[in-house]
């Protein structure tokens, strides 16, 4: 019985080791700004970026006035370049999904217009 154990627990160490090293180029990775109450802006990526695989950028408002239906949000990425989408209403938040194609290091920001508040995630390229 105790060998059972120590041979699944291996072979569980084995397949994270496994699915780790696979991982993409730009970790998946989130930044909100934080208020204890009131609306909230976040940024997340997930993917992998360049032509391929660009991966997707994520940003929402949390609890943005209830007559907004949509607001622009200015993406920038860590090179300089901004790319305004709208967002739309879902339930409880504005949110917007799109592809970049994010090539290189450093801070990516999302800022709603409409909103004070700026999220941002710092991007590190592993590849």
């Amino acid at each position: 019985m105790n060998r059972s154990l120590h041979g699944l627990a291996v072979a569980v160490t084995a397949a994270a080791l496994i699915v780790s090293l696979d991982a993409p180029a730009h970790a998946a990775a989130s930044g909100c700004t934080h208020h204890l109450s009131g609306p909230q802006i976040c940024i997340a990526t997930t993917g992998e970026p360049g032509s391929a695989n660009p991966g997707t950028v994520r940003a929402s408002w949390t609890n943005p006035p209830p007559q907004r239906t949509s607001a622009m949000v200015h993406i920038t990425e860590p090179a300089g370049q901004t790319y305004t989408i709208t967002a739309r209403r879902r339930g409880d938040q504005l949110a917007a999904t799109f592809a970049p194609g994010i090539q290189t290091d450093g801070k990516l920001c999302a800022r709603f217009h409409g909103s004070r508040r700026t999220a941002c995630v710092q991007i590190i390229d592993r590849s």
